[in-house]
């Protein structure tokens, strides 16, 4: 493993927790489970109008 590639690996984990303790956490204690579906959705949902909008 390259120091890049460790590099990428330790700031992605570090990204993936804060991610977790900042934004799931507090949602899932606030709205439920629910409301962590429906932001997820909607990341996908850009997601794949970013890609058909490519596509054309």
């Amino acid at each position: 493993m390259t120091a890049r590639s460790a590099f990428a690996l330790a700031a992605g984990a570090v990204l993936v927790v804060l991610i977790l303790v900042l934004v799931v956490q507090p949602a899932v204690e606030r709205g439920g489970w629910g409301e962590v579906v429906l932001v997820a959705a909607a990341f996908v949902l850009a997601l794949a109008v970013e890609r058909w909008l490519r596509t054309r």
